[in-house]
């Protein structure tokens, strides 16, 4: 299998510098060979699929190099505007695409599904290069690195995740620290920046699953050589139990959504109330298909896509207008949902709403079904999750749920 990888990459890196038409066919066809043997090998079990990651050279166009750093295009096209591509697999059947470039101090990690998106990636780490002393000399800074992390993590969790991360650097890392070489940053220094939120148990955590996020990444692109972050004590901040509504704050509700003022989030709140969704799943995507109020299952890791459809209660439909789009509660940077917040008795905030709708279904219907309306993790249906309920099903035990109405 060596020995196969080796060919593939001899063979790729002599494509890339082929001059002659003839050269070129002759090189295709040994490419073409080669790949056929592993296909030959695959086949008869010798080696297993995507068992090992496949590596060769890329070659970016002369359209691409005009995106690349005026220092670092130098650089690259000396060196034959080849970087190092690593295509490796992914769960049982999907791959990635890592391409990298560590030459004469530079040290550029990029990886996507997409090659196309993986190659933009790489070019806009170029651009971020204001001088090739950067990433000589390993004098990366924290908030290059930072910087960096973000990118890469963008469309990999969830929107309002990531730009929770966004907010927080940008308010709590100064020019100061941005601008410090990221190998000299010890733990000392980090735990002295942290007791700022000693008084603060949650935004220790979320600050700290920040730092060593920034750090884990430093480390896996081989930036600096350990994590300082490890040795800063990990404390989980306690959590408030979310309560549901009363009967009769339910009817205050209800009744505050008629006000005027809530005309832009009547529709919203009045789906947080009779479908339990959580404000982050009221989107673009969210639609009504028949008897079904459909939206993506928001916490699902890995960028895994899920949707959950809930059966529509009758008496939603004499609150809910389904021929209106439904709007998303964060496109003004969460004026929407603070605005529900105003509707509800003081003290409570949207996500009660999915405590009230778990609380009032589970009076009438059993719990597993209601945590698959709830869209809650596999890990809390275990023996449950390869348990499939008909459409016809599911509407008649909605039927049985009886909401507090005005």
């Amino acid at each position: 299998m060596a020995k196969l990888s080796d060919d593939l990459i001899t063979i790729s890196t002599m494509l890339m510098t082929a001059s002659g038409r003839g050269e070129v066919i002759r090189l295709a066809g040994e490419l073409n060979s080669t790949i056929l043997k592993a296909m030959d090998l695959e086949k008869t079990g010798a080696i297993p699929k995507q068992a090992k990651a496949l590596s060769a050279t890329i070659k970016f166009t002369s359209e691409e190099l005009k995106g690349m750093s005026k220092t670092f295009k130098k650089e690259f096209i000396a060196g034959g505007c080849v970087a190092h591509i690593i295509k490796r697999p992914i769960g049982k059947s999907g791959v990635y695409y890592e391409i990298r470039y560590r030459r004469n101090g530079y040290n550029i990690t990029v990886s996507n599904k997409d090659i196309k998106i993986a190659k933009q990636m790489f070019i806009a780490a170029t651009s971020r290069l204001e001088s090739p002393e950067v990433y000589r000399q390993g004098a990366v800074t924290f908030g290059q690195m930072t910087d960096e992390w973000l990118d890469y993590k963008k469309d990999k969790v969830n929107i309002r995740t990531w730009q929770t991360y966004k907010m927080h650097a940008e308010k709590y890392f100064d020019v100061k620290m941005k601008n410090t070489n990221i190998k000299s940053i010890r733990t000392a220094k980090l735990s002295e920046f942290m007791s700022q939120f000693k008084d603060r148990p949650r935004m220790y955590e979320e600050m700290r699953i920040l730092l060593n996020s920034v750090f884990k990444y430093a480390v896996l692109n081989a930036v600096i050589s350990h994590n300082p972050v490890t040795l800063l004590p990990f404390k989980r901040a306690e959590r408030i139990s979310r309560r549901s509504l009363t009967d009769d704050e339910i009817r205050v509700f209800l009744n505050n959504l008629k006000d005027k003022r809530f005309d832009n989030v009547r529709q919203a709140g009045y789906c947080l109330y009779f479908f339990g969704v959580r404000p982050c799943e009221l989107d673009d995507e969210t639609h009504i298909e028949g008897n079904f109020f459909v939206c993506r299952n928001r916490k699902r890791k890995n960028g895994k896509i899920e949707y959950k459809k809930i059966p529509v209660p009758s008496v939603a439909r004499e609150y809910i207008d389904f021929d209106k789009p439904f709007k998303s509660l964060y496109k003004d940077n969460t004026y929407t949902s603070r605005t529900i917040k105003e509707a509800l008795p003081s003290g409570l905030v949207p996500y009660n709403l999915r405590h009230t709708f778990a609380t009032t279904c589970q009076k009438f219907v059993r719990p597993d079904i209601v945590d698959i309306w709830l869209g809650d993790s596999s890990e809390r249906l275990v023996g449950r999750v390869y348990t499939h309920f008909d459409d016809k099903f599911m509407c008649e035990q909605m039927s049985k749920v009886k909401f507090v109405t005005i």
